[in-house]
């Protein structure tokens, strides 16, 4: 009996299996047709298509079996770069499902569906076929952890603009702007500007626009706050030219939609990135708040180059995918706020012990200017009465001249009594001279 339950779990496993089956064919050349292509020997999709750039005419065509059940099917391109295919139930062409985060077609299972993609920029192509209620499921799910990853970004967001107005500290304002770049990277990449049906150039342009600014919040936030110009003054020249040729390829792109454009305009968005990422290892051991920040922007600067660097290639290391960059932009957004609050109050109490330091040395240095005052005034009290004249007319600026012919004394002997006021008062000059109390 255990025997005949143990066949029946493995024949309903490998039914169960059957029906997500799907089978590719990759047409070189980008030329058949629906009927030509059903003649060709397909194979087995066992993991996504993710071969690079290379021939920019080729085509893909998947072919999902028929299969006799009630259930609707929907058939998906999870990357949200596709907005268009050729999907086929027979010979009958179907419509996208509107208003969908990807490109989404459905179809019952009595005949076979075929569906031809062309990739545009690069062989990236992920597909899933499930059932129309596993669908509605996964996509519920999906949105509840989008409303909650967005909200609390929201909020982080306006939290760090409130710091900014309260503490005047420009870091929270760069890091703010940051963060929404960042947000908004992974709103696209969610497909939600598909959602609202902008795609194509538009969507294109959006993309890039936010690509551009990424760069730049993110480098101004590092250099605030890391106090990169502090450490690294000749760094400021070289990443300038960096950021003039993100602005380039960034034109470039718009103007051609060229894959080489659009790869180079990532490769140097993430290595400006890299570069702030690395002076922070550098400054590792400078104080606490570093080590946050290189230890938080490690998860998401990894998976992002992985996701939009390495995948245009046709490689992956960690195989990384939206939920997994959101989970990694999530944990870096929690540490990278408190590493902001932190650094502020390292700051604050800086500044208190500085401006503490400023005050004592300020009482110090009154203290010795009273004490070398006093010094002074007891100094001029060991001068004689005809001493004490000359020295009250040398402070009014008088000559030697001058002094002879006020007190009725010759010139020589103004000089002999001037020696001796500048042994007792221990100065050099007319000028130190004046420095005394009359």
């Amino acid at each position: 009996m255990k025997f005949v339950f143990f066949l029946l779990f493995i024949f309903l496993g490998i039914t169960a299996f059957s029906q997500e089956e799907i089978y590719y064919y990759q047409d070189i050349k980008g030329t058949l047709s629906l009927n030509e292509v059903k003649k060709e020997n397909f194979l087995l999709l066992e993991k996504e298509i993710k071969e690079g750039y290379g021939n920019n005419e080729v085509a893909y065509w998947f072919k999902v079996p028929a299969y006799k059940t009630s259930l609707k099917y929907i058939f998906k391109m999870v990357y949200d770069r596709y907005y268009f295919a050729d999907a086929y139930i027979d010979t009958i062409k179907l419509e996208k499902i509107p208003n969908q985060r990807y490109l989404s077609y459905k179809f019952s299972r009595d005949n076979d569906f075929y569906i031809r993609v062309k990739p545009k920029f690069h062989s990236y192509i992920p597909v899933e076929l499930n059932s129309l209620e596993d669908i509605i499921f996964e996509e519920t799910n999906s949105l509840l952890i989008n409303g909650f990853y967005y909200g609390f970004s929201i909020l982080i967001i306006f939290l760090n603009f409130i710091y900014y107005f309260l503490f005047k500290d420009k870091v929270f304002c760069y890091y703010a702007f940051f963060q929404f770049t960042l947000c908004f990277g992974i709103f696209t990449m969610d497909g939600m500007l598909n959602y609202y049906n902008i795609t194509g150039y538009l969507n294109e342009l959006i993309m890039v626009i936010n690509y551009v600014s990424m760069a730049y919040f993110s480098s101004k936030f590092a250099v605030s706050y890391l106090f990169i110009d502090t450490y690294f003054p000749n760094l400021k020249k070289y990443t300038k030219f960096l950021g003039f040729c993100i602005l380039v390829f960034a034109i470039l792109f718009l103007v051609c939609t060229n894959y080489y454009n659009l790869l180079i305009l990532n490769i140097l968005v993430f290595s400006l990135v890299t570069i702030y990422w690395v002076c922070g290892i550098i400054l590792f051991n400078k104080n606490f708040y570093t080590k946050i920040l290189v230890i938080a922007d490690a998860i998401i600067l990894f998976s992002a180059i992985d996701y939009f660097v390495l995948k245009f290639l046709g490689l992956s290391i960690i195989n990384v995918d939206s939920l997994s960059i959101k989970i990694g932009a999530f944990v870096e957004m929690i540490t990278l706020s408190f590493a902001v609050l932190y650094r502020m109050n390292v700051l604050i109490n800086e500044n208190k012990f500085m401006k503490n330091e400023i005050i004592n040395y300020s009482k110090e240095l009154a203290k010795s200017t009273n004490d070398n005052q006093s010094n002074k005034e007891q100094n001029l009290t060991e001068l004689s009465k005809r001493e004490k004249e000359i020295f009250d007319l040398i402070v009014l600026a008088k000559s030697n001249k001058e002094i002879a012919s006020d007190l009725n004394i010759s010139i020589n002997t103004v000089k002999f009594h001037i020696k001796n006021i500048y042994e007792k008062l221990e100065i050099k000059s007319r000028k130190e001279a004046l420095t005394f109390k009359i």
